[in-house]
């Protein structure tokens, strides 16, 4: 989120949604510089990564065993330096599959072709590797 509020209100939606999970709680970016290791899911929700802006976020500290979102597409330099120390990164274009699947079976009532999807996106050379 961009504002304080909005992240803060998405936490306690989570909470609410997953009662059985602990509840995260947002921080502002410059807290996370050094302090993102201690976090269990650093996610980039940004534009950075994308053609024309910044090309990382600054201050991230990844380790073995942390979950690294990246909503964005491509091989972008958060999800290098998060693979590098170990994380597991979803990537972009995981996301927009598990999106897509997810919507066919709510429209279709029908299980979703991913390797299907995947395929096709490794075709058009956004696909996920894995």
């Amino acid at each position: 989120a961009r504002r304080a509020d909005q992240a803060g209100a998405l936490c306690r939606a989570m909470a609410r949604a997953f009662p059985d999970r602990p509840a995260g709680e947002a921080a502002p970016w410059g807290a996370l510089a050094g302090e993102s290791a201690a976090a269990d899911v650093v996610i980039n929700a940004t534009s950075v990564g994308l053609a024309g802006h910044e090309p990382r976020l600054p201050g991230v500290a990844f380790h073995a065993g942390q979950v690294a979102l990246d909503m964005v597409y491509g091989d972008t330099a958060f999800a290098r330096e998060a693979t590098a120390a170990g994380a597991r990164v979803v990537r972009g274009e995981e996301l927009l599959v598990r999106q897509g699947a997810h919507a066919f079976t709510l429209w279709t009532g029908l299980a979703a072709p991913e390797a299907v999807m995947v395929a096709a996106l490794q075709r058009a050379g956004e696909g996920p590797t894995r």
